[in-house]
């Protein structure tokens, strides 16, 4: 395999990654699904992306479906149709940008170290809508290459906007809890103002509920950890290190 080969086949036809081991064997190109497309970097690239990118939006978009049973007994779990759609409208985003003209041989090039270069500062950089995003970022500058471009920051973006809107109405909790952040930065610590911008009484009562709020969600998310997604409760434990849930929250305006 040459440095500017990333991908190959193995005898079962399961694809092998030269540069992340981690995305070796989980992905099956098969004969029939990809007849006459040609067995190149860029669509054995565009596999893994399908199977890496399906995974994360499942974990994110958990399926809270009961199982049912087919007429012979069999147990099944209904097919989530929420993470399917959002799933499809990353792809196409993805596929549709110029991101996907890039040479595979750049990943090998700016080989991706697995840390992005920007750190989480503020509440709105940890939600579990952040961290999907983050894990997206990472997936695609470990398969697109790891360099400065306006192509993949554009592309990052407009997922994270197709998740959020698509949240806002088949996981309204998960849209809330990044809107309370957003509020909470802006509107107690001023983070996003423009030059010239202030904090408002009311800009800081808004502020205040959006606090009491992600309080509230933290605890909840606490107290049902089997019903939310593995990003939720990482925003729960990282919220919690930065201030004190344990006890219920006091309004100061009380």
């Amino acid at each position: 395999m040459s440095i500017n080969c990333r991908f190959a086949l193995d005898e079962e036809r399961h694809i092998i990654d030269a540069v992340n081991a981690a995305n070796s064997g989980k992905a099956y190109y098969s004969q029939e699904g990809h007849e006459g497309d040609p067995e190149d970097d860029k669509h054995l690239r565009e596999c893994i992306l399908n199977m890496q990118l399906s995974k994360m939006i499942e974990k994110l978009i958990i399926n809270l479906r009961p199982m049912q049973k087919l007429p012979w007994g069999e147990e099944y779990k209904p097919h989530n149709e929420e993470s399917f759609a959002i799933f499809r409208a990353m792809l196409n985003t993805i596929k549709a940008s110029h991101l996907n003209t890039f040479d595979p041989a750049l990943s090998v090039q700016h080989k991706f170290d697995g840390k992005l270069k920007r750190q989480k500062k503020h509440t709105q950089d940890f939600t579990s809508l952040a961290l999907f995003r983050d894990d997206v970022e990472c997936l695609l500058r470990d398969l697109y290459g790891d360099f400065e471009s306006e192509a993949l920051d554009s592309v990052v973006l407009a997922v994270f906007r197709i998740v959020q809107q698509f949240a806002r109405y088949v996981r309204p909790e998960l849209w809330k809890e990044h809107d309370d952040a957003e509020k909470f930065d802006r509107n107690l610590f001023g983070i996003g103002l423009l030059e010239g911008e202030g904090i408002s009484l009311s800009d800081s009562h808004r502020g205040l509920d959006a606090k009491a709020d992600l309080f509230n969600r933290v605890r909840e998310v606490n107290a049902h950890l089997s019903t939310v997604s593995e990003y939720t409760i990482e925003f729960a434990k990282l919220f919690a290190e930065r201030w004190d849930c344990s006890k219920e929250y006091v309004d100061p305006r009380l």
